[in-house]
């Protein structure tokens, strides 16, 4: 939504999925840094599960992945309710 509010959009492409969390971040700024790698890192180990069935992903990393974007969505609500009011 960050994204979009922004006004830009992803192309469905080969990587953009890395691309949705960056442009996330240019958006929201500084504040959003720590979340955006966060969720680069599950969308690796996504990426590694996927498609080598090698690991796993725990019932805790999935706890704090829960809580993680819990927050990104409650900054990026906050985020549109200042910087876009007529889209909140």
């Amino acid at each position: 939504m960050a994204t979009a509010c922004a006004g830009y959009r992803v192309a469905a492409v080969p990587g953009h999925h890395a691309l949705s969390f960056e442009c996330a971040g240019f958006a929201l700024g500084k504040r959003a840094d720590k979340l955006v790698l966060f969720f680069d890192g599950c969308r690796r180990k996504r990426n590694v599960i996927d498609y080598t069935g090698v690991q796993i992903a725990t019932a805790t990393e999935a706890a704090e992945l829960l809580q993680r974007a819990q927050e990104f969505s409650t900054l990026v609500e906050a985020w549109i309710k200042s910087t876009h009011p007529h889209l909140s």
